[in-house]
């Protein structure tokens, strides 16, 4: 939901922004166990566009571009971006 409002132009609020993040979290956890999770799944183009990623990306990839845009992590810190994508390669994640 939070990204849909996003991809409206919708700004995201700080609370928001740690819901997102917590989402994040959660979702990385969970594609270590499973691969039926929504968050491994194309998100639409329009999500894709807000969020300043490829057509076709995951909805997980989506979330940690979204927070980095909104919440930049400090200089010398790995963005949540190559992190996600470091953890769906990690876990075999051949289609992303």
């Amino acid at each position: 939901m939070l990204l849909e409002c996003h991809a409206a132009g919708t700004a995201i609020t700080k609370k928001e922004a740690e819901l997102l993040e917590f989402e994040l979290d959660s979702q990385l956890a969970s594609i270590k166990v499973s691969r039926t999770q929504g968050c491994v799944k194309a998100a639409p183009d329009h999500i894709c566009e807000s969020a300043s990623v490829c057509k076709g990306s995951v909805w997980i990839t989506c979330f940690a571009a979204v927070l980095d845009q909104v919440n930049p992590v400090s200089i010398g810190e790995k963005a949540r971006g190559a992190k996600v994508l470091d953890e769906l390669v990690n876990n075999n994640y051949q289609e992303v």
